[in-house]
């Protein structure tokens, strides 16, 4: 795996300060990425919450320390949520909604979805799931579920431990969806096909309780071919309004037919018409060019934010890596909508972006529901091991550590809460050090793994802190055991996160 910047060095300060301003764009692109040189994340869609800019994303599998395989987009296990207020500072509030949350995920995919709708005091997001088995050579079948939660970055939590229904009690196939306002002031859903051999836009109503179709839906007439032949609506609908207008985005596939044609690629694309229903089948216009040489997605997430418009866009991180390991990171940019109502094209390989060019400030949220094990900075005698539901375990030896960059604990943390599993014969004295700015700082408290459930068996445990901690600090989790001579691994640890004071 080649680093492509930001490499840490342990035992050092320094090094870790340097990943707090990240000016290392992806060498091929201009982009100002959101986790640059860290986080993989795909698949983005974006609202104005309070004062806030919320994004919400996939996440490929993991980061640029931890890259796995992500065959046919079957290693997307998290949701994730960011927050920003001025598009140079960003907020990482971990996983929101993962996998294993869902029983009926006969897969490990959890795909493009949104999240962060408030209605009835709560926040709702809504998700698709694969539905046939993991193991079966292609991209799979989804149904899309509905979830609450109490805070807008999650915990979210399955409303009906199933799929959301038709008005007829069927599933609800899809994928792709999202919610928006018609004129109405009802809210709506809109989604793709949930068979991704198939090609397809439906909206419907939700009901007031926002986890229920109002009526059964409708399909939008979308463009179907291009000049050269090509599928024109491919997937991912996506609209909203501007003026008097509603633009439908989506995403095109066009295949290499010629010179005289699109070079090949993955495109965003939009059409206009009078009312959110269609039909749209004027002449299609192109939003966002394909990135790099087009044999990775991209995809669209479009939103107001201070009374401006904004495009959330992902593009690969790696043009070479293998195409099948689909590692990708998300960019934000102003959609400029012109005086004539068309879009201002977008080209990823000459976009700089919002907010300060090349200037990225990541801090992790403390707080945030999971933080997974598999997001760290750096190791040390720690290897990953894959789970249950398609998250990954760190079995750490003695003395191994993982190192997690600029967690901000805001105004104080009163306690740990971790999943974990002893692994060692002998489990007396094994504990999971917290340790704060560097391997050898001030330890704030210790979780001890007495009564933790061995093996593939995971408990989730708390530990008190021992001293106050505020603010932003590197965090350094260190697996110890009271010979310090345990041959293999003490433990494995799958998430945690800090309660507050």
């Amino acid at each position: 795996m080649q680093e492509r910047c930001c490499r840490v060095r342990p035992f050092t300060v320094l090094s870790s300060l340097l990943c707090l301003i990240a000016f290392c764009a992806h060498p091929a692109l201009a982009q100002k990425l959101i986790t640059p040189g860290y986080l993989f994340n795909s698949d983005p869609t974006c609202r104005q919450i309070g004062d806030t800019f919320y994004l919400f994303t996939t996440q490929d599998p993991f980061t640029v320390q931890f890259q796995r395989p992500n065959t046919f987009y079957r290693g997307m296990y998290a949701y994730h949520a960011f927050s920003t207020q001025d598009f140079d500072h960003w907020v990482d509030h971990g996983s929101i909604l993962t996998g294993r949350d869902v029983s009926w995920n006969a897969g490990s995919a959890l795909w493009d979805g949104d999240a962060g709708i408030p209605a009835n005091g709560r926040f709702y997001a809504y998700a698709p799931f694969r539905i046939n088995p993991t193991g079966e050579e292609n991209y799979g079948r989804y149904d899309i579920g509905v979830f609450s939660a109490p805070r807008i970055d999650g915990p979210y939590h399955d409303v009906f431990g199933g799929s959301m229904k038709n008005v007829d009690g069927s599933p609800l196939s899809g994928l792709s969806p999202s919610v928006i306002n018609g004129d109405d002031g009802s809210t709506y859903l809109i989604w793709g096909a949930g068979d991704t051999e198939k090609h397809e836009a439906w909206l419907a109503p939700l009901k007031s309780n926002r986890v229920e179709l109002a009526q059964p839906p409708r399909r939008l007439v979308v463009p179907e071919k291009d000049e050269c032949g090509n599928l024109e609506y491919y997937e991912s609908p996506l609209l909203f309004k501007a003026g008097a207008k509603w633009y439908l985005t989506y995403i095109a596939y066009k295949e290499d037919r010629g010179p005289q044609c699109d070079p090949k690629g993955s495109y965003v694309q939009y059409v206009v018409a009078d009312s959110m229903w269609g039909p749209f089948d004027s002449a299609p216009r192109r939003l966002l060019n394909r990135a790099l040489d087009g044999q990775e997605s991209t995809q669209q997430g479009i939103c107001r934010y201070r009374d401006e418009w904004y495009l959330a866009y992902h593009v690969p991180y790696d043009d070479v890596a293998p195409y099948n390991d689909h590692h990708r990171q998300v960019a934000v940019t102003r959609l400029v909508i012109k005086s004539d109502g068309s879009l201002e094209q977008i080209d990823p390989a000459n976009d700089p972006g919002v907010g300060t060019p090349g200037l990225t400030r990541l801090t992790l949220d403390a707080f945030a529901p999971r933080r997974e094990a598999v997001e760290f900075h750096v190791r040390y005698g720690v290897e990953g091991e894959p789970g249950l539901s398609g998250e990954y375990a760190m079995k750490m030896k003695s003395a191994g550590y993982l190192q997690f960059n600029n967690m901000d604990f805001g105004a104080g943390a009163r306690a740990l809460r971790a999943e974990v599993s002893l692994l060692t014969r002998d489990p007396a004295g094994v504990v999971l050090e917290i340790r704060l700015d560097r391997l050898s700082g001030p330890r704030i408290g210790s979780l001890v793994l007495t009564g933790a459930r061995g093996g593939s068996t995971y408990s989730v445990l708390t530990a008190r802190l021992e001293r106050a901690v505020r603010g932003v600090h590197n965090l350094f989790l260190v697996a110890r055991d009271q010979a310090g001579t345990a041959p293999g691994p003490l433990l494995a640890l799958t998430w945690f996160s800090f309660e507050r004071r």
